[in-house]
Formats: structure tokens, sequence, C-alpha cells
């Protein structure tokens, strides 16, 4: 049995053809129907798809029979295995990859992905350009890092304010205690700065200088204990620096003798007539305490000693 179409059903087909061609000659995102294999074959194509990286139809044609993974950034066989059971139940598979435009340009593709199993893989790819939409969330992303960071730091001396040293601290205490660094031997410890006489020193010199000799002590601290985990401003004229490992209680305290004496040659340097000094309380292991409070409080105590007998020194919590 044969089936004729008369004029007037011809004309109609014809004319729902055109149609079709115009409106998806100009929707705005792009349209490739491809069979998919070893010989690739593009069964449609439309004016967008090309247009989005600035292709004329004939390059973009033979860009696509290279393999979509030669200018695009994802594999097509990988993508389908990865979502085999979406696929066959015919639903879209939506991927957000960079491709470079002819200019070498990079734009960002929203992808939806249909893939018919017939006697060979059909696909069918639509993708928008998302390019300003990425740009934008990447500058959000920047915006909300950086006011993260700048709300993590103290405003002066750009070092870590209490709030964030704390929680820091408390995941390396916790990463240990987890077993997450296995291979941690070391004691950890916790030192404690405290500037003396900062009060008079502000009452003499005024503000200015205090900031000066605040700043000072801040980049010295950073320098000199470059290789420990964290250096922190906990308020006014109170540091403190964290090592999750050290090599030996010895070698901390050493380390810390010698940061007095540096600080000692920086009178001139920080405008006062009297050398600056400052008293070091160390509170090391588990002995002082397994969280950051209490490791606070016994390293406070340590420095507490130094301040009401000697001043300028260091003292080991026990």
């Amino acid at each position: 049995m044969f089936l004729f179409l008369g004029e007037k059903e011809m004309d109609n087909a014809m004319l729902e053809e055109k149609v079709l061609r115009k409106v998806m000659g100009n929707v705005p995102f792009g349209l490739v129907v491809t069979r998919e294999g070893r010989n690739r074959r593009i069964y449609y194509m439309n004016a967008m798809a090309h247009r989005l990286l600035g292709y004329t139809r004939e390059e973009y044609s033979d860009k696509i029979q290279e393999g979509w993974n030669t200018f695009i950034d994802f594999d097509l066989r990988t993508i389908v295995n990865e979502n085999r059971e979406q696929m066959k139940a015919g639903e879209p598979i939506e991927v957000l990859a960079p491709a470079q435009a002819k200019n070498g340009e990079i734009r960002w593709l929203l992808f939806q992905i249909v893939i018919r199993l017939e006697d060979y893989p059909v696909s069918y790819v639509s993708y928008i350009d998302m390019t300003e939409r990425v740009h934008a969330e990447h500058r959000q992303e920047r915006e909300y890092q950086y006011v993260k960071e700048r709300a993590m730091r103290d405003s002066l001396t750009r070092l870590f304010n209490r709030g964030p040293m704390e929680e820091l601290i408390e995941a390396k205490l916790a990463d240990r205690d987890s077993g997450i660094r296995r291979d941690s031997v070391g004691e950890f410890a916790y030192l404690a700065f405290d500037v003396d006489n900062f009060k008079q020193i502000n009452d003499a010199y005024g503000h200015y200088v205090g900031d000066r000799v605040i700043l000072l002590v801040a980049d010295m601290l950073s320098e000199h204990f470059k290789e420990y985990d964290f250096v922190g401003r906990m308020g006014g004229d109170e540091f403190a620096v964290f090592a999750s490992e050290v090599e030996s209680r010895e070698a901390v305290k050493r380390s810390a003798e010698r940061f007095l004496v540096e600080l000692h040659n920086k009178k001139e340097e920080m405008g006062l007539k009297e050398p600056p000094s400052v008293s070091i309380g160390i509170a090391f292991g588990a002995n002082c305490g397994t969280n950051f409070l209490q490791l606070y409080n016994s390293a406070d105590e340590a420095l507490y000693r130094v301040k009401k007998h000697t001043k300028n020194g260091v003292a080991v919590f026990e």
C-alpha cells in the first residue's frame, strides 16, 4: 500500500519544514544533531551553533568531525558512560564546559545533551553561552573570599584575629587526634607574646608610635616564626604563634629567646628611647591542653610569671 500526498499536503509539509528551519536558525542557542562513532556525521546544525564561537559553518563542521573534545573541554563518551541511566531514561545530560572560540577566547557553554541509541548513537546537543554569568560568579566568589579574608585578619597587622586563630588551631588539633596526620610524632606548641610597658609607650610617645611598635612586632613574628603554622594578633599588644609539630622544646625556647634579642635591637626603628621587649609564655603538647582555650590559658599563665617577675623573658608552663 502506497501513500500519496496531494498537492495541498505537499505544500503544507514544505511550509512546516521551512518554518521549522527558520525558527531553529534564529533561536538563541546552538543546536547540533550528529551520528556519533568512528564515522561521525552531522545531520543538522543551526546558525547559532557556529556563531557562538565565531566560526563559519564549514569551519565548525570540520571541528565537530575532528571530535568535540578537540575544542571543548569534555569527552562525550565519558559523559555518556557516567550518566548512562539518565541517558536511557531520555533525560538531558547537563554539562558546563569551556570552549575555545576561533579568536582564541575561552567561552563557557552550558550544554544539554540527549543521546538516542538506535542502530547507532545519535546525539542532540544544544548549548547557550554562559560566559558572562560564569565570570560574574567568579567575581562574586573572589569578592567573597576577599571579604572573608579581610574579616579573618587584623586591620592593622594583617595577622589572624583571635577568632580565626582559635578555629585554625582547633582544626589542627582535631587532625592530630583523628589520625589524619599519622606521621606526626613531635609535640605542638603555643607561644603567647605580650609587649612590655605598652601603655607607657602609648602615653609617652603617642598612638602613632604605639601602632608602629605593634606593626614591627607583627612583622618580626611573621618572619622569625615563618616555619610555624599560624601567627595571630589576639588583641591590643597580645600576639600568639602556633606550631602543630616542633623539633623539640629546647629548639622552641631558643627560637623565642633569639626573638627577644632581635627585638631589643629595634629601638631606633621603632622610635623609642629604650629598647623594646616582650614577655613570652609557652605551652607544649597535650599536657598543657587538648583544645585552644586550655593551651591559651596555660601559655598565659607562663607569660604572667614573666610579666610579674622580670619581663623581657621566656617561661614554659609546667
